[in-house]
């Protein structure tokens, strides 16, 4: 069975479009990061008719590919629940810039 490479690219797409219109109405991380990994797999999916010629390289494109979504969605995780036991919620407003102080927090002077 072939699959059209058109097809692919068209559900790689409307996948990427999906996660860019839930990573914008998210209003927890936790829906951020699901976004994020759709927006992930629709690039790597994209990528599979460019190396289905040949399957050596689709075999070494595809490890790589699950090693790099495991490792990203796992530190992604662990940012979240340090931002959960710092401010006790995961809600996207919470988040700031690097470097900003926060209510909670304790001065050292």
């Amino acid at each position: 069975m072939e699959v059209n490479a058109a097809l692919i690219y068209g559900f790689a797409s409307i996948l990427l479009m999906i996660g860019y219109y839930s990573a914008l109405r998210a209003n927890d991380l936790i829906r951020v990061l699901i976004s994020l990994e759709l927006m992930f797999n629709a690039i790597f999916l994209a990528l599979i008719p460019l190396f289905a010629v040949n399957p050596v390289v689709a075999f070494g494109v595809l490890i790589v590919t699950i090693l790099t979504s495991s490792t990203e969605f796992m530190t992604l995780i662990i940012a979240i629940m340090a931002l959960d036991r710092v401010r006790k919620s995961v809600s996207v407003e919470e988040v700031r810039a690097g470097g900003e102080t926060y209510e909670g927090a304790r001065s050292n002077a």
